[in-house]
């Protein structure tokens, strides 16, 4: 079985598994004995996989599908060779017909897009569809890389995911990535990191600033919290400098750079950024390589991982010349370009500075996304605030500080087992509402462990 017909079929199940509805699952049927044969087996689990379908239980059918593959897997001899890839192809157009009756790739307001590109499911190209792609990038002789650009079969599969049922996401990345990629590189040239490096958050967020993934990393970065702190970013309940699209870009270039230093390859650098390092040397330890693609090949890291920089190549191929892969460039809106900052005293009143400044506290607040509330830090006595570049800074002349006794006042609370919200809004005084929009909640969904931001009486 190709590895690419491997990918396809994981990427399937994973997004299946993904969107799966939270209600209770059926019951599974019993599987046909072992002596019934593998493509019996296959068969029957596959079937049972289709009737999950019916039902809505995506998670049941992923799971029938995974076991009608391990077990034509585990079959010895090449015979089930050419039953197997039919079954991954019968898989992977369910999966497909799923897709098409979804919404757009970005349907949640802060969706991380890494999200969806690792659910992509795959193609198979042919060695001959790997061979023209490289050729291609090879005689494109206007385009320089800095950093070596491998051509193989998964990145020609995200390459043509990207271009079929991944292109409009894609597009969308492309055009708020205009007012981003200059200022970017520039960064990363500080920082003496490759500027093709500079185009990751297509994959990473899409280019949304304000991006958050399931995993919780924020940003068009796409930082956790703990790394984002570690490289220097604010992350409390008054700020979160990972929405901070330049602050969070200065502290990734500085990020890839000391992976760099460490493994001294950027394949393994960007394995590390995505799947984090520990996980990265214990694939190196145990097949005693560096080599990201040999890496690739084993189970000894994520399936994320693993398609992160096939993904990541293919979109910069794409970046780097949109127009030879069917997408545009500058169609998007520019929200940062032309902006300026200024030091005004803090903690100021946002709504009082937007109105001195003639415009909604929402339209400073885009300007500034990693302000959580409606003023500057109280921790600090000044601040560089990013305005419009036609605002008319002597409007703020003669800025007061807000009071320390008139600011709000927020405790930290972490939920623990049996914590409902409306519990824990008895408990501290408010209201259910307040502790949702104080922590940007969707839902009145909470879990042990978590830490909530409550507001005072």
């Amino acid at each position: 079985m190709s590895r690419a017909r491997t990918a396809l079929l994981l990427a399937a199940l994973c997004l299946l598994l993904a969107c799966a509805p939270a209600r209770s699952r059926l019951k599974p049927a019993a599987a046909p004995p072992a002596a019934s044969g593998p493509q019996v087996r296959a068969e029957a689990l596959f079937q049972q996989g289709k009737a999950f379908l019916e039902k809505g239980d995506m998670a049941g059918a992923a799971s029938c599908f995974d076991q009608a593959v391990d077990a034509l897997l585990d079959a010895d001899g090449a015979g089930q060779r050419g039953t197997l890839n039919e079954y991954v192809r019968r898989i992977a157009d369910i999966e497909l017909n799923y897709l098409k009756d979804k919404n757009s790739p970005e349907n949640g307001e802060h969706e991380a897009f890494l999200d969806q590109v690792i659910a992509t499911p795959l193609f198979s190209p042919s060695e001959k569809d790997v061979q023209d792609l490289r050729q291609k990038v090879s005689d494109m002789a206007a385009v320089t890389y800095s950093l070596p650009v491998i051509v193989n079969s998964q990145v020609v599969s995200f390459l043509r995911a990207f271009q079929t049922i991944r292109h409009e996401g894609i597009q969308r990345a492309l055009d708020r990535m205009g007012e981003f990629i200059g200022p970017f590189q520039e960064i990363f040239r500080q920082h003496g990191v490759p500027e093709d490096l500079a185009y990751l958050p297509i994959i990473e967020s899409g280019f949304r600033v304000d991006a958050t993934s399931r995993a919780r990393a924020r940003g068009a970065w796409q930082f956790m919290a703990a790394t984002a702190r570690l490289f220097g970013l604010r992350v409390d309940w008054q700020v979160d400098e990972r929405l901070d699209p330049f602050k969070a870009a200065d502290a990734a270039a500085r990020f890839l750079k000391h992976l760099h230093e460490e493994y001294n390859d950027w394949y393994i650098a960007l394995a590390c950024y995505n799947g984090g390092p520990r996980r990265v040397e214990r694939a190196m330890r145990a097949l005693q390589t560096a080599d990201f693609f040999a890496i690739n090949q084993s189970r000894h890291i994520r399936r994320e991982t693993k398609n992160y920089v096939p993904a990541f190549l293919a979109s910069l191929i794409i970046a780097r010349s949109p127009q030879e892969y069917g997408f545009t460039l500058g169609g998007g809106e520019a929200v940062f370009a032309g902006s300026k900052t200024v030091v005004v005293p803090s903690p100021a009143s946002l709504p009082a500075i937007a109105e001195r400044l003639q415009m909604t506290t929402a339209e400073l607040k885009r300007l500034n996304p990693e302000l959580l509330r409606d003023f500057t830090p109280s921790s600090v006595t000044e601040y560089r605030l990013r305005l419009p570049g036609s605002a008319d800074e002597t409007a703020l002349a003669g800025l007061e500080r807000i009071p320390a006794a008139k600011i709000p006042k927020y405790n930290l609370y972490r939920v623990r087992p049996g914590d409902t919200l409306s519990v824990i809004a008895r408990r501290h005084g408010t209201t259910v509402r307040r502790i949702q929009e104080t922590n940007r909640l969707k839902s009145t969904r909470i879990r042990p462990g978590m830490n909530l931001i409550i507001p005072g009486r």
